[in-house]
């Protein structure tokens, strides 16, 4: 038998959660001295006091808690509400780690306001071209990561020569939304390839065309991808100087794709349609 200090350190748990919990009559000691009052628990305690704890991390209240112990969960039924859980978990973390690059991006774009800089924009005419790809609505924008590693693994396998190795994201959202992001995700081809492709997890990319841009204004970003933001903001700035008006979102050429981590560096062609005002506009 164990006192309260031992089997704290024990149990990893705090000696006033473990009278917190008696007093509820939630976990109680194996053992109470009645003229002392001093607790004593057993090792054999330790399976009840994990389950309240898993729950616990379940989210679960303690009322909630006290009726789940009542029904006796099986070992499994706790293993598979716990996995539930600690997915959740790792969606929030990953989340949160978007969010926190994000943050960060916009700080360094605020420390740029007031820096004189041209950026080197190209404009140029972008002919059609065989595209490889599927749309779909995407509910944030690290959610296009995983799509295009996946890609990557299977499709220069699959199509071959075909591919021409650069994968391009074109914008169907009229706007920014950031839990509905209507993209189109795919591999620019160079030549004929099969008509389908499906990838692990049953998406499939279909073969379709790239439709032209008469003019495009064309600038290279160079960093993170969740930095593209910034060189959009110097594209911006460049065609309200020069006096092009922009026709429609566009789209952005990856040539050299963040697949390590969203922290990698990445090399993307931002593409923009523009044209001139109608004289009198």
């Amino acid at each position: 038998m164990y006192r309260i200090g031992e089997f704290s350190i024990i149990a990893q748990v705090s000696g006033r959660l473990l009278r917190y919990y008696d007093q509820l009559g939630l976990f109680s000691p194996e053992q109470t001295d009645p003229q002392t009052g001093y607790r004593a628990y057993s090792a054999t305690q330790l399976p009840r006091l994990n389950r309240i704890l898993a729950a616990r991390e379940l989210g679960f209240s303690l009322e909630q808690i006290a009726r789940l112990l009542d029904q006796n969960l099986s070992t499994d039924e706790l293993r598979g509400m716990l996995t539930l859980r600690k997915a959740q978990i790792e969606r929030a973390a990953l989340a949160e780690a978007e969010r926190l690059r994000v943050v960060e991006s916009r700080l360094r774009q605020i420390e740029d306001e007031g820096t004189p800089f041209v950026p080197d924009v190209v404009l140029k005419s972008v002919p059609a071209q065989p595209f490889l790809s599927l749309r779909e609505v995407f509910p944030a924008i690290s959610a296009v990561r995983p799509l295009i590693q996946a890609m990557h693994a299977a499709v220069p396998r699959m199509v071959g020569r075909s591919v021409l190795g650069h994968v391009a994201l074109v914008i169907h959202s009229p706007a920014f939304e950031p839990e509905a992001l209507d993209f189109e995700v795919g591999y620019l081809l160079a030549g004929p390839a099969q008509d389908a492709v499906q990838l692990e997890g049953g998406r499939v990319l279909t073969v379709s065309t790239l439709p032209a841009i008469e003019t495009a204004a064309t600038l290279v970003h160079l960093g993170p991808s969740s930095d593209t933001h910034r060189s959009y903001g110097q594209l911006a700035g460049w065609l309200e100087t020069q006096g092009w008006q922009v026709l429609g979102p566009g789209r952005q050429i990856m040539m050299q794709l963040p697949l390590d981590s969203p922290d990698a560096e990445a090399v993307v062609e931002l593409h923009l349609p523009v044209q001139r005002p109608a004289q009198g506009t």
